[in-house]
């Protein structure tokens, strides 16, 4: 009977997936004429096992309820060479996607540095490859930071705790964050849509040396460490979930690299950024406010 109800499960799964994929296909019939713009720069990054499947989180990205100034697309010439891309992924170009060409593979770092050095001042929105967002994701985020001016404001995110033993490690203890939630005591991944405004990151984070050195498979881990640098405070949506996009085994994925090593990553970005009494304060600070 388990093993029935699983099947049925997961054929009900994915004639919802073909459904959601072939819907995205169906142009919106001037839909965006209507759409208001944000002051908003949307960036992402991909790599060739993954960027066959791109173009349906781009296209979520493209069908939102408010429109981005820009919608990036960062790729590198090492991998992608003469610039060849999938015909589903370029085809968006003509509809607002723009593709930022960098020489070297900065990995998953990509979706936020070169991007900051293109557009110093401005207010970016980093998002993963493999995702489909919701509609209201955009709108939601500047919403955010229209509330909250100068904040990290994360669709979803974590609040950091202490393990049992005092000491912070991460995920040990960890919870997930409720919407509302405002703080130094977050962790907001950058990938489920994370808004970062004008000087809310200390310049350290743009060293691709530093990064690859400290945190090589933790983007995340260190663009909220240059954030805690700053004592830039976050906050978070508590949005659910995105339902994540499909991939071929071949395709793999950091996160099966970062169960391993993110702690080590974390602690790496807490001494090099030397805020690790920062975090330890702000953490017992959250505690206590909880209790009071």
């Amino acid at each position: 009977m388990l093993g029935l109800s699983r099947y049925v499960f997961r054929t009900f799964s994915q004639m919802k997936e073909r459904l959601y994929r072939l819907w995205l296909t169906v142009p919106e019939l001037g839909f965006w004429r209507s759409r208001p713009r944000v002051p908003l720069i949307v960036a992402m990054t991909s790599y060739p096992g993954r960027a066959q499947n791109a173009w349906i989180a781009v296209e979520t990205l493209l069908r939102q309820t408010v429109v981005p100034e820009k919608l990036i697309l960062v790729l590198n010439e090492q991998e992608f060479p003469n610039r060849v891309i999938p015909r589903r992924l370029s085809r968006r170009r003509r509809r607002g996607l723009h593709i930022l060409w960098v020489e070297e593979n900065g990995r998953s770092f990509d979706k936020l540095l070169p991007v900051r050095a293109e557009f110093p001042n401005r207010t970016i929105v980093t998002v993963d490859d493999d995702k489909y967002f919701p509609r209201e994701l955009l709108a939601s985020l500047f919403e955010g930071s229209q509330s909250h001016p100068g904040a990290i404001i994360g669709a979803r995110g974590w609040k950091i705790q202490q393990s049992p033993s005092g000491e912070i490690h991460y995920g040990e203890n960890w919870v997930r964050a409720h919407p509302g939630d405002l703080g130094h005591a977050l962790l907001t991944p950058g990938g489920n849509g994370c808004l970062y405004p004008p000087f809310s990151l200390d310049d350290s984070v743009d060293s691709y040396a530093d990064a690859q050195k400290v945190c090589p498979s933790a983007d995340d881990i260190w663009f909220w460490g240059a954030a805690m640098k700053k004592q830039t405070q976050l906050f978070c949506l508590g949005m659910p979930p995105h339902r994540p996009i499909p991939h071929s085994p071949e395709a793999g994925a950091l996160s099966s690299v970062n169960k391993e090593r993110n702690d080590k990553q974390f602690q790496a970005a807490l001494d090099f950024f030397g805020i690790r009494d920062f975090l330890s304060e702000a953490v017992v600070r959250d505690k206590v406010d909880r209790h009071d």
